[in-house]
């Protein structure tokens, strides 16, 4: 049987107390993990917000240029396609 501390609690084996030494550094860590997921996605979700809003802005630049100067928009786009397909061909 176990013995009684003067205060009233049990002591507790070596292995009991390894178990719950154990126990509780698992708690941490998992704390630790589920922390740094959701500032990882907390990061993710706010670079996301930021590459939709730069990518609307570069859409807008785009629409604009195009309607100031369409003749040059449209050779442009001629002159890049020509270059893919001559590189595409080798």
């Amino acid at each position: 049987m176990a013995e009684q501390r003067p205060g009233g609690s049990r002591e507790q084996s070596p292995a009991q107390e390894t178990r719950m030494q154990v126990r509780d550094t698992a708690q941490e860590v998992s704390a630790q993990v589920s922390d740094t997921a959701r500032q990882v996605s907390e990061t993710a979700s706010a670079y996301s917000a930021q590459g939709r809003e730069k990518m609307g802005e570069v859409e807008q630049y785009l629409e604009d240029a195009i309607r100031t100067k369409p003749l040059q928009s449209v050779l442009l786009a001629a002159g890049v396609g020509l270059l893919i397909a001559l590189l595409w061909k080798r």
